[in-house]
Order: C-alpha cells, then sequence, then structure tokens
C-alpha cells in the first residue's frame, strides 16, 4: 500500500513529465486533491492539454508508465474530446490520466485546480484563453466517472484487477 508521501512524490514526478514534454501545454490536479489535501487513501488524478491527437499522446504516456513505474493501464473512459486511462502502478495506488486537445481544455467540474498553462473557453464562437477563476461559473460536472473508477468495481470486477 503507498503512503502519502509516496502519492505526492507520484504526482510531483508526473508534472514535471507533463512539463518536460513539448505536446502538453497545460496541466490541472483534478478530484479530492483538487480541493485540499484528500485522505490516506485519495488517488492521483491529472489532466492535461495536449496539442497533438491525444490517442497518440496517451499511447506515449502509458508507454512510459509501464516501462518507467511498472503501472498497468486497466481501464479507458471516453468522453469525447477527452479520453481517461486509469493506472495501477505496483504500490496500489490508483492514478486516473486523463488528456484533452488544447482548445478544449477546461474544467469539467469544481474538483480542478489549474497547475500550469491555460484552459480555454468558448466565446462568441472562438477559443480563447482564460483563468481559471472566470472559467469555474461555467464548468459543468463530469457524470459516470467516479463509479467507474470505484474501488468497489475493481474488487468485484476480478478483470479490472
Amino acid at each position: 500500500m503507498f503512503t502519502v508521501a509516496q502519492r505526492d512524490a507520484f504526482r510531483e514526478r508526473m508534472i514535471e513529465l507533463a512539463q518536460a514534454d513539448e505536446r502538453i501545454i497545460g496541466g490541472a490536479v483534478v478530484g479530492s486533491l483538487a480541493i485540499g489535501a484528500g485522505d490516506r487513501f485519495s488517488d492521483v488524478d491529472l489532466t492535461f492539454a495536449v496539442t497533438d491527437a491525444v490517442p497518440i499522446v496517451l499511447d506515449a504516456w502509458t508507454r512510459l508508465l509501464v516501462e518507467r513505474f511498472d503501472a498497468v493501464p486497466l481501464v479507458d473512459l471516453e468522453r469525447p474530446p477527452t479520453i481517461y486511462r486509469v493506472f495501477l502502478p505496483p504500490d496500489a495506488l490508483q492514478f486516473d490520466l486523463s488528456m484533452t486537445p488544447s482548445e478544449r481544455f477546461r474544467p469539467a467540474g469544481p474538483k480542478f485546480r489549474l497547475l500550469f498553462g491555460l484552459t480555454a473557453t468558448r466565446k462568441r464562437g472562438h477559443a480563447e484563453t482564460a483563468s481559471l477563476p472566470r472559467q469555474a461559473a461555467r464548468c459543468r460536472r463530469l457524470r459516470g466517472i467516479a463509479g467507474a473508477t470505484s474501488p468497489w468495481l475493481r474488487k468485484n470486477r476480478p478483470e479490472w484487477r
């Protein structure tokens, strides 16, 4: 089982890797850690704005996570234009990684804390950049993700282990 220090170190390493990746121009922490410290069992949820095709960047990151961190990809969830991929590294820390085209990168709910880059917003039919506080009023809740990544489902669905 992972410790809080291990979780925080893993999250920081993922953010460093994202900032070094020229295809990633924005990043945010989402979920419980976006609005506080979380708890002992909180997982890592990161979302990135990408300039290349989402499947290409996500597949490259999957290779990196498998090769460097021995992570196992568990499931993909698609909510266009975003793709979510759930990973399980050896220490049982769940890592939820999502990627969105940069021109559509914006909060999907209140649990979104921008780490670097900018978000995009629609205004009169074109994309423009905006800061998180301006976007927060316009965000919508992302439905269905929590249930699909719940510990209960992983425990009771052997194929997700």
